[in-house]
């Protein structure tokens, strides 16, 4: 018999469960312990695979604790992609790459072993020095002075503008994003170097990531604190940030209950928020590698660290998909073992992790206890749509008092999806199971259901490509968002529904 020719073909990347999100270019940080390894895994033949099965078999560091689980697909069509994701435990993952090895196997075919790299950072904080560090193998980033938007007094506020008050506020106080807008960043290279460039960090993203790495982490550690209790991180997420105005404004989902929606919104609003470090350090080449270029050493120099004092504006909040502006002024220091060398740069970047309208379709009207189902395409901006393996979409279903689903929105042919790579992502929710958690509520299943939906581009850069072109391509920005940042609290919420069902 022949190998099962399904394989994880691209780098697997890190979900955080309680909000639901993917981390900054899907790498794994053990600040927060627990993480999904998630995957595609792709039937790499011309014909549909019956009986599958896949599970993870091991991951190459005995600090990163797997709980194992076996898929199983009745039917895989020719050409689809599976998402796939394991709960793991990090808390004592080293920092560096690591090799995950998945195995997948068919009816009249042999098991086949996939090899992965995953990427691992470590982010602690400082409360004497107000200092976040983020470790690799190559080196460590540290981030200090930190400045931005902070969340405005009604933050979460279901009626947003001046239909909302303080009372309405959905999420516990602190929650909500912090846009960034300057920071002072140092990198030590693990060892100092001779030459122009150091090597990347992984040998793949900019420097950058570190950045955007540390001001995700010390939201979500908040966030995670709120929603499971204390003693779910590895350091404190107590540091301050240097207020810039306006403060930032936007509004949650209504009501609580399964996953605790608010957690979900205020995770996805800091990703977005936090976004605007890529964008204003540009995705061609980061302030580090441009100030490199700028400063070549002399002949025997070894160069010790190198810092970036960066500040920028935002004439509008960033937001997902959307092509916003950064007005950046930044100066590089290269410290060597001879000299001091310094480049300044003032310029202005756009978004370039832009997308078009989202489409949805649903059922008008759905019989009780039949499945909810969703199909929506994403759009780029040049108007051809996302297909299968190129985002990780989710969508929320919420009841008509207030409990919601979280479900993943694929496009591997199956279920309500209509086929294969198509650029369109489907997802459903079992109300029969549903109901069992909205009793538990005091909670109906009849009423109108609103429908939102969510999806972050995933970085698909092959192994094996040149680390400055790799470094060039980002995972894990959002493209799609029910929810928007505003800098103008007259702005009526602008939380939007993508759609809406009634369960009769």
């Amino acid at each position: 018999m022949s190998d099962t020719p399904m394989q994880v073909l691209t780098r697997p990347f890190a979900i955080e469960p309680v909000t639901n999100i993917m981390l900054p270019d899907g790498i794994f940080d053990n600040a927060i312990y627990g993480l999904r390894i998630a995957a595609h895994v792709t039937n790499m033949s011309s014909s549909a695979l019956t009986n599958v099965t896949v599970y993870l078999e091991s991951v190459g560091d005995p600090g990163i604790v797997p709980v194992a689980r076996t898929f199983f697909f009745a039917s895989v069509p020719a050409g689809a992609a599976m998402l796939v994701m394991w709960d793991a435990d990090f808390q004592h993952a080293a920092p560096g790459k690591r090799l995950v090895s998945f195995v997948a196997k068919a009816d009249g075919h042999t098991p086949r072993r996939s090899i992965q790299q995953i990427f691992v950072s470590q982010t602690r904080f400082d409360s004497a020095t107000n200092t976040y560090t983020c470790t690799v193998e190559e080196g460590t980033l540290a981030l200090s002075k930190p400045q931005g938007h902070l969340p405005g007094k009604r933050w979460g506020s279901t009626g947003g503008g001046s239909q909302g008050g303080d009372n309405a506020c959905r999420c516990p106080p602190g929650l909500g994003p912090i846009v960034p807008t300057g920071m002072t960043l140092v990198w030590t290279p693990n060892p100092a170097y001779a030459g122009t460039h150091g090597e990347l960090p992984f040998s793949d993203p900019w420097w950058k990531i570190l950045a955007i790495i540390i001001a995700i982490i010390a939201a979500l550690v908040a966030i995670i604190a709120a929603a499971l209790g204390s003693g779910k991180a590895s350091f404190s997420a107590g540091g301050s940030f240097e207020e810039t105005d306006p403060s930032v404004d936007c509004c949650s989902l209504e009501g609580a209950g399964s996953g605790q929606p608010e957690f979900t919104v205020a995770g996805v609003a800091s990703a977005i928020a936090s976004g605007a470090i890529a964008v204003a350090c540009s995705d061609v080449a980061d302030p580090f590698w441009r100030g490199q270029e700028a400063t070549p050493p002399a002949a025997g120099e070894l160069t010790l660290a190198e810092r970036v004092v960066a500040r920028w504006v935002l004439p509008e909040a960033p937001n997902a998909g959307l092509p916003y502006t950064a007005d950046i002024s930044w100066q590089y220091e290269r410290f060597t073992t001879g000299a001091t060398y310094q480049h300044a740069v003032s310029e202005t970047q756009v978004n370039i992790h832009v997308a078009g309208p989202v489409e949805t379709d649903t059922p008008a009207i759905v019989q009780a206890y039949e499945p909810l189902w969703l199909r929506a395409s994403f759009k780029r901006d040049n108007g051809n749509v996302f297909r299968g393996t190129e985002l990780y979409a989710f969508v929320l279903f919420q009841a008509p008092q207030g409990l919601y689903f979280v479900e993943s929105l694929t496009d591997d042919g199956l279920g309500f999806d209509p086929g294969a790579n198509d650029g369109i992502y489907a997802g459903s929710l079992d109300l029969k199971r549903a109901y069992r958690t909205l009793l538990q509520y005091g909670q109906k299943v009849y009423g109108t259901w609103r429908v939102f939906v969510f999806a972050q581009d995933v970085n698909l850069t092959k192994p094996g490509t040149p680390p400055e072109i790799a470094a060039q391509h980002i995972g894990g920005m959002f493209v799609a968002s029910a929810i928007e940042i505003t800098f103008d609290d007259s702005l009526p919420c602008p939380l939007k529904a993508q759609a809406n069902i009634l369960v009769v």
